[in-house]
């Protein structure tokens, strides 16, 4: 997959965890072509980005069908849902706002010849809502890359070394640092636990929200990409699969 939005870390690095089997099946292997990367959740519709199409995808959890194709700048893959609307991250210097109920873009914006989620490193980053400040914190890892919060923590996926670290967001302060699979990228907290997609050893690792502790992983197509809640499952990108996988929690 492209090495697309990154983070940061450093010092402690927990024992390899166990690798318990999978309890939560795959439910649906969606094929949708291309190079799917991004996933987002919308009432009614999950969202896909193609990055080798430069396509958005709507598909409908209720059957698994794709249901439309959206043209967007070229090398979509990074997508959030904010405010309504659907922030397609590209590799061709474009933010697209997209309505969710159209498919259509409202607002092309020009951020940059290569846009990131962030860069990787051995430090997590804050920055301040209200000054635009950086704070530099330290992670727990190497290679720091993709991040998911719940609210109280912040995790990070160290793609260098093979673990997550977990950040105390008040205190700003590592808690721990698990063992996963090879390659963790755009991982996600889904329904209280952790879902980390490992592209070099096609894996996903669940983690235990409260613990950090491992509960399962799952084998997967090749080069899961990002992971995604969305209709009460896990979503999955399969990067160089052309598919994306249903994952209900067990």
């Amino acid at each position: 997959m492209f090495r697309l939005g990154l983070l940061l870390a450093a010092a402690f690095v927990g024992a390899a965890a166990a690798a318990p089997t999978a309890n939560s099946p795959v439910v649906a292997r969606v094929t949708t072509g291309g190079s799917p990367c991004g996933i987002a959740g919308t009432p009614g519709a999950v969202w896909v980005t193609d990055a080798e199409a430069g396509e958005l995808l709507r598909l409908d959890p209720a059957t698994n069908a794709v249901t439309g194709r959206f043209r967007v700048h070229a090398t979509p893959c990074e997508l959030r849902l904010a405010k309504g609307s659907l922030l397609v991250v590209t590799q061709s210097g474009r933010l697209e706002r997209v309505d969710p109920a159209t498919g259509r873009i409202v607002k092309s914006i020009e951020v940059g010849r290569t846009t990131y989620d962030a860069a990787y490193g051995r430090f997590l980053f804050r920055i301040s809502p209200k000054t635009y400040r950086f704070t530099r914190i330290r992670s727990g890892g190497a290679g720091a890359s993709w991040v998911a919060a719940n609210g109280r923590d912040v995790w990070v996926s160290n793609t260098s070394d093979g673990t997550v670290s977990r950040i105390d967001a008040v205190r700003r302060k590592l808690v721990s640092t698990t063992k996963v699979g090879a390659g963790p990228v755009n991982l996600d907290v889904v329904d209280g636990d952790v879902w980390v997609p490992n592209d070099q050893d096609d894996t996903v690792w669940r983690l235990d929200g409260a613990t950090g502790a491992v509960r399962e992983t799952i084998s997967t197509g090749p080069n899961p990409a990002v992971v995604a809640g969305a209709a009460g499952d896990v979503w999955v990108s399969i990067f160089e699969g052309g598919q994306v996988w249903r994952i209900h929690p067990g």
